[in-house]
């Protein structure tokens, strides 16, 4: 004989009422913020593409001679911002060779992604993809540099991106990119051969790490400032682009 006493249909519901909570709370407390985790870092593997995408429009510009190039991006969790290459931009080249300074302070500009939680951002800076987050940067996508041991040559191409107005958008919006100064080059011819010097300055410390790295490909360096010994060759071109959203 089955004996009933003590049974309580509110007893039973109360005890499932609970697992089912705790099973929201748990999903609440651990599922729902790795989601989101996931879908920034897609977000910004998105915008990290959308930069070489860029890369590539205006190496195409500099490099063969288009007149310009229009690509529509999608800006998630996040805003795309032109950095006019004036007097406000902190960031700066200088090339010096054994007899003085050839280029003084040369301002890229910058195409920059600032995602909405402040802690990367991507930038377009000079022909490179840098990229920083807390605790450094890094470079995505080198510029268009190149170092010949064997001839002793050295070219360094200079990008500046300037905009009528400058702006930023969120969403879906087109970056179109003109050349406005493909510029003359110029080039050195040194008997005997010269050490070429090249400094980063960047006064806000954003891309130091990424740029000291790059620079380490030519010659070991500690800092910003790389010194490339015995050069025959140098060639220095500048490019302007001007840059708008739609």
């Amino acid at each position: 004989m089955i004996n009933n006493k003590g049974v309580s249909e509110t007893v039973g519901f109360i005890i499932i009422f609970g697992i089912v909570i705790t099973g929201i709370s748990l999903v609440t407390l651990l599922g729902y913020p790795a989601l989101l985790n996931q879908q920034q870092e897609a977000n910004i593997r998105n915008m990290e593409k959308n930069f070489i995408v860029l890369q590539v429009n205006a190496n195409n510009l500099a490099y063969k001679n288009l007149p310009y190039q229009e690509t529509v991006i999608q800006v998630t969790d996040g805003t795309l911002t032109l950095l006019d290459a004036n007097s406000e931009y902190r960031k700066k080249f200088t090339i010096a060779d054994e007899g003085g300074i050839i280029i003084d302070n040369f301002i890229p500009g910058e195409l920059r992604y600032l995602a909405s939680n402040n802690n990367i951002i991507i930038g377009f800076q000079n022909g490179a993809i840098v990229k920083w987050q807390v605790g450094g940067s890094t470079m995505l996508g080198k510029p268009r540099w190149y170092y010949d041991s064997v001839t002793q040559s050295l070219v360094i191409n200079l990008i500046q991106l300037r905009s009528d107005s400058p702006s930023s958008f969120s969403g879906i919006g087109t970056v179109t990119m003109e050349m406005t100064s493909p510029g003359s080059p110029t080039i050195k011819n040194y008997d005997p051969p010269q050490d070429i010097t090249i400094t980063y300055s960047d006064t806000e410390g954003d891309y130091i790490r990424a740029w000291r790295n790059y620079f380490n490909e030519f010659s070991s360096t500690g800092t910003t400032t790389v010194t490339i010994p015995d050069i025959k060759t140098l060639v220095i071109k500048e490019y302007t682009i001007n840059v708008k959203f739609n």
